[in-house]
């Protein structure tokens, strides 16, 4: 198979585009490697997540995956519904709880990491050298950093009612 030079490898193609691509492809090979356990690709972070740390508040897992609340109590509503997590209301502040993995989840865990694991074994054989790894590591997270500060920058535009697009209309003046 020839080396593709881009994700898309197209005139006008763009970094977004690119990443969006990657997204999908990762979330197919994914989901190949979890067929038969029940576990959503998007579900085995919270997985992860719980199994490392066994009890976290559902807004703490939220932010370390980067995740809105709504998503996470939706991942956290079906993986309770397979039995495999448990809720603890806090005695300090009874609106709050932890979350924390069952036995059978723990076991379900265990069993998705270690696909996971060959996946990533699979992936990191065709990337290269642990050098190469590194290097795709380390822009990934520049990319990561650029994402999240045009990210912050657009909601502090749009809270701000002094920043307003320009929109160019026949016979306005407007830029």
């Amino acid at each position: 198979m020839a080396q593709r030079r881009f994700v898309l490898d197209q005139p006008g193609g763009n970094l977004a585009l690119d990443l969006f691509v990657l997204s999908q492809h990762l979330g197919t090979m994914l989901e190949a490697a979890f067929t038969g356990t029940g576990v959503a690709p998007s579900q085995y972070a919270v997985y992860s997540q719980l199994g490392d740390e066994p009890a976290m508040t559902p807004r703490r897992l939220g932010q370390t995956l980067g995740l809105a609340p709504a998503t996470v109590s939706n991942y956290l509503n079906a993986i309770e519904r397979r039995g495999h997590l448990s809720r603890t209301r806090s005695t300090a502040d009874r609106r709050s709880h932890t979350v924390a993995l069952t036995p059978s989840g723990v076991a379900k865990w265990h069993e998705c990491r270690e696909r996971m694991r060959v996946a990533v074994r699979q992936l990191n054989a065709r990337v290269g050298s642990a050098a190469e790894r590194d290097a795709l590591r380390e822009a990934l997270g520049r990319l990561d950093g650029a994402i999240l500060a045009v990210t912050e920058r657009a909601v502090a535009d749009r809270a701000s009612p002094s920043v307003r697009p320009a929109y160019r209309h026949a016979g306005s003046e407007m830029a």
